[in-house]
């Protein structure tokens, strides 16, 4: 019998604010999206969490943030500006200062922040990918230690505990945003036994629009998650939605 692909389809940025939370959980009622991240140091967090005791087959792990607003433990000087901000580019330099154990600890605040609401953590992963930074493996392993949790892998990093890091796919952004990327992009969806693909669907308020460069195509992108026709795509190429916490 021919093993079935199965997809993840995991809507980033949950708890940014209130029109993104919003935004995913529709994704997640009318279209396909299995899975979220939430960001567990934006000003929506509190609302994402009582909207995920209302949606309870929606997955939901931790989207470790280093370069947005600000950290939950202010005492940490090396991951902030000189505002109390964390870095919104984590280029060389900045990534060569931080202090290791301030990075560790903060990450653990915001996975307990997330667990301490009373959410059951289906996975780990980080916004702009900064836990695939090469300087930050030895911080990651720790955390993949003390919590035994999955995590979303990038194509190009290799971390350790290879059974518990799904491939991802981060190509569905900006300009590849398209109804077309799923006709297009098939083939390397049904190359996994399973994997992740990475989405930002939300609805649009001032916070967002003021807040990040990436806001209207979030928009497009659930539009395009919402429509009948991606659904079919996928059933008639035997894809299996699933989520982090069924696999």
């Amino acid at each position: 019998m021919k093993k079935l692909s199965k997809l993840i389809v995991n809507a980033d940025d949950f708890g940014y604010c209130e029109a993104v939370n919003y935004g995913i959980i529709s994704a997640h009622r009318n279209g396909i999206v299995t899975s979220t991240t939430i960001m567990a140091n934006m000003p929506g967090f509190d609302h994402a969490v009582n909207l995920l005791k209302e949606n309870k087959n929606l997955g939901c792990g931790v989207h470790m943030t280093l370069s947005c607003n600000k950290p939950l433990n202010n005492k940490f000087k090396s991951l902030v500006d000189e505002n109390g901000m964390f870095h919104r580019r984590i280029n060389e330099e900045v990534v060569n200062k931080i202090d290791l154990d301030e990075l560790y600890y903060e990450f653990c605040s915001q996975i307990d922040r997330v667990k301490n609401a009373g959410v059951e953590i289906s996975h780990l992963d980080s916004h702009h990918h900064v836990h695939t930074i090469p300087h930050f493996k030895d911080v990651i392993k720790s955390i993949m230690d003390k919590y035994n949790l999955k995590i979303r892998g990038e194509l190009d990093h290799k971390f350790d505990y290879k059974e518990r890091v799904i491939p991802c796919i981060d190509s569905f952004y900006d300009k590849n945003v398209d109804l077309e990327f799923f006709n297009n992009n098939i083939e390397e969806i049904k190359s996994y036994d399973v994997c992740d693909l990475m989405t930002h669907p939300a609805f649009i308020d001032n916070y967002l629009l003021n807040s990040t460069s990436y806001a209207v195509n979030r928009a497009k992108e659930y539009e395009i998650l919402t429509n009948k026709k991606v659904k079919k795509i996928l059933n008639e190429n035997e894809i299996v939605l699933t989520n982090y916490k069924n696999i």
